[in-house]
């Protein structure tokens, strides 16, 4: 992180010795969100929502510049919070330089945002959307660090009649206080001590503007690796390390007609994860789409609505596999019907309201004595932006 720092301050430094550099020019944005979660039964993303919690923020300020009419540099800097993920430690989200040389050929090289479904790059931005949680049968919260950022090369451009490429290799940044160290480890039973990413970040985006307007189709292809390492709590303690990796799919479609805005996306997740040297493996492949509709009704007022569905294995949507090891069917699968309200008060401060009425328990932390497969999550959230 830190050399990527040094790094576009160097590319500020040159830039200014070499161009008339006006410090005028750099563009300075940001953003303070603080939202609210409260549940009528469990507990979600790592988060105490059935007592109510404040722990749900976000905190952003950005610094970008155009050297030359082809050469842009810019970073950004990430803080946020969400039940036990996050903790207000700030991060570097994003620095990079971007080279348009063609209308078919740029290139990007520090850290970018990843390219993964429509909204994954502008995912940070909660004034470019309607709801205050994205679907998360695409865009998963528990493991976001998996696809915020990818420190590398990019290559980019558009090719011709409106479809667009851009390919990104690198690796991504993971540690203990991430959603998937704590997704991985059980704290009752391990003491964690790393987790990284051993192999490259490797994604390909496909995006078409149509000629039908306001329609666009997309695919994007992500392969990924990560491990985790942790000793038991026993004595001596004895090392467990976790090999994840995963392939993911995903398909998009959006229609803006006038003041609607209709869109879709469907993701196909294959994971191996190997326990150890042992001859344990796992596989399976996550399922998750959603279908979702937004109206701006006047310019303080939009609403919106999704309905999103995740499996935990398309091959065992009804929960056999769980029911035979003891567990609820219910942990199989995800449903969420989301109900949006945004409220933009000004140019600066937005206010949402949103509701879900969820059905499913995967990952879900619940009572285990007496578990509530059906049940609502109500969120509540307050934005400035500058």
């Amino acid at each position: 992180m830190k050399k990527i720092f040094c790094w576009v301050l160097m590319m500020l430094n040159v830039g200014t010795n070499v161009h008339a550099f006006d410090p005028d020019q750099i563009q300075i944005h940001g953003f303070v969100s603080q939202g609210y979660l409260i549940s009528d039964n469990n507990d979600y993303m790592w988060t105490e929502t059935e007592d109510g919690s404040f722990q749900f923020n976000e905190m952003g300020i950005n610094f970008a510049t155009q050297l030359t009419d082809d050469l842009r540099v810019g970073l950004q800097f990430l803080s946020r919070d969400l039940g036990e993920i996050g903790n207000n430690e700030v991060e570097l989200d994003w620095a990079f330089a971007d080279y348009h040389f063609r209308d078919w050929l740029g290139l990007r090289v520090g850290r970018m945002k990843l390219r993964y479904g429509f909204y994954n790059q502008s995912r940070d931005i909660d004034a470019a959307r309607t709801w205050i949680l994205l679907p998360m049968s695409v865009y998963d919260e528990l493991t976001r660090e998996l696809y915020t950022s990818v420190t590398g090369i990019g290559i980019y451009g558009e090719i011709h009649g409106g479809l667009s490429y851009e390919f990104q290799i690198g690796p991504f940044d993971l540690d203990e206080k991430s959603g998937l160290a704590k997704m991985t480890s059980d704290p009752a039973r391990e003491d964690l001590i790393s987790i990284d990413s051993e192999s490259d970040n490797l994604v390909l985006g496909l995006e078409w503007k149509t000629p039908l307007e306001g329609l666009k189709i997309g695919a994007t292809y992500k392969k990924e690796e990560s491990s985790v390492e942790a000793n038991t709590l026993e004595i001596p303690p004895v090392p467990i390390s976790r090999n994840n990796k995963a392939k993911i799919t995903t398909g998009s479609v959006e229609y803006a007609y006038e003041d609607f805005v209709f869109s879709a996306e469907y993701r196909h997740r294959e994971l191996n994860i190997r326990m150890g040297e042992r001859t344990l493996v796992k596989d399976r492949c996550e399922e998750g789409y959603y279908a979702a509709v937004q109206y701006r009704f006047t310019d303080w007022l939009e609403l919106g609505s999704y309905y999103a569905v995740i499996y935990a294995d398309k091959d065992d949507k009804n929960g056999d596999g769980y029911e035979a090891r003891g567990l609820p069917r219910e942990e199989a699968w995800q449903k969420d019907i989301a109900l949006s309200a945004r409220f933009d008060i000004n140019d600066y401060w937005i206010f949402k309201l949103e509701s879900h009425f969820m059905d499913g328990l995967y990952r879900v932390d619940y009572d285990p004595s007496d578990p509530e497969d059906q049940w609502i999550l109500f969120a509540a959230k307050m934005t400035f932006s500058f």
